[in-house]
């Protein structure tokens, strides 16, 4: 081969080498793309943390009234679902024989103070001896205490009312006849009412008495009523891994019934400073929660642990999150930890 068509050959793999060279460049070169996103400023939030409950309600207090006489019904004065007044009569017992037998004890004790009259000066001047001045003294007693005794079983010929409340049951009709102990009513009181529930064994150490209850029920759609925690349990359901508590709930309109189940939450505390996020920053993957806080131009990811659903589009962050950042609220999907990121402006921080 001669020395020129050597030469030749150099300079033509020379140029093909450079060629490559120029044609790879700009691949290797070239900036990836930044992801554009929407941010927001997080945010601190008043929160209350509550302990969800269920429970039922019960009344304040309740008594079956029991008649004390006996006799016939001769009046009912008060049904199912009546309001009632402490003192106020619900039924009537027939009471014309006791009023007889009530006279009688009045004659009887009218002739016993007298005889106690007459006999008092006689044993003072010796006339009659001590003996029997005790013997008019006793029968004067007894005859008191029969006249008292009459009168109370005629004042119980009016069956009333202990408390003020509401009738739940009426047991007795007209023309029934009643002996002492047979039940006519069943009452309820029913302002306030107690909302008796149970709380997790977890939660027992954050309840206490006075703490604010709410509670819903399914008769009243959308209407929350306030209550306080009054009594908590001595000892745990070992079988339920829960401890009996008890709420008041004022009721003063008496819409409330006793027997309603209802849903409440105990407030167990505030917190004035607590860090929110809008909940599309939010991701879960794999059991871990995460965002991507937004510093440098650069999205960093950081696992958090939620708190309290704030209801407004906005999450509680109660770990791995600290005031001051900002956070991506969409294109999350592309984000990795150390993806470049422009921040959109088209749109409000927050959206």
């Amino acid at each position: 081969m001669s020395a020129r068509v050597a030469v030749l050959l150099l300079l033509a793999v020379a140029a093909g080498c450079g060629g490559k060279s120029a044609a790879e460049s700009p691949a290797t070169t070239a900036k990836v793309e930044a992801v554009p996103i929407t941010v927001a400023n997080v945010a601190v939030r008043q929160v209350e943390r509550t302990v969800s409950v269920v429970g039922t309600l019960a009344a304040n207090a309740q008594a079956e009234v029991a008649s004390e006489v006996d006799g016939q019904v001769v009046a009912i004065e008060a049904d199912l679902g009546d309001r009632v007044t402490p003192g106020q009569v619900l039924a009537r017992v027939r009471r014309d024989e006791i009023e007889a037998r009530f006279r009688e004890a009045e004659a009887t004790l009218a002739k016993a103070v007298a005889d106690e009259g007459r006999a008092r000066p006689l044993q003072a001047t010796g006339v009659i001896s001590a003996q029997e001045y005790e013997q008019v003294r006793w029968t004067l007693h007894s005859a008191q205490a029969r006249h008292d005794q009459l009168r109370i079983q005629l004042d119980h010929t009016d069956i009333r009312a202990p408390l003020d409340g509401s009738v739940a049951a009426r047991l007795v009709d007209r023309g029934n006849y009643v002996r002492p102990g047979t039940v006519l009513f069943r009452l309820v009181e029913d302002d306030p009412l107690k909302f008796r529930g149970e709380v997790p064994e977890r939660e027992v150490p954050s309840l206490q008495s006075g703490q604010q209850v709410r509670v819903n029920v399914d008769a009243f759609r959308g209407e929350t009523f306030t209550g306080q925690v009054s009594r908590i349990g001595s000892a745990a359901d070992p079988t339920a891994r829960a401890l009996a508590f008890e709420a008041v709930v004022p009721n003063p309109d008496h819409r409330l019934r006793p027997g309603f189940f209802g849903h409440g939450d105990v407030v167990v505390g505030r917190d004035d400073r607590a860090l929110a996020v809008p909940r599309g920053a939010v991701t879960s993957f794999a059991g871990v929660t995460k965002l991507f806080i937004i510093e440098d131009g650069a999205a960093h990811e950081r696992a958090v642990t939620l708190g309290v659903d704030l209801g407004d589009g906005w999450v509680e962050i109660a770990e791995g999150l600290t005031p001051g950042k900002q956070v991506a609220t969409s294109g999350l999907s592309k984000l990795a930890d150390g993806t470049q990121v422009t921040i959109r402006t088209d749109v409000p921080p927050g959206a």
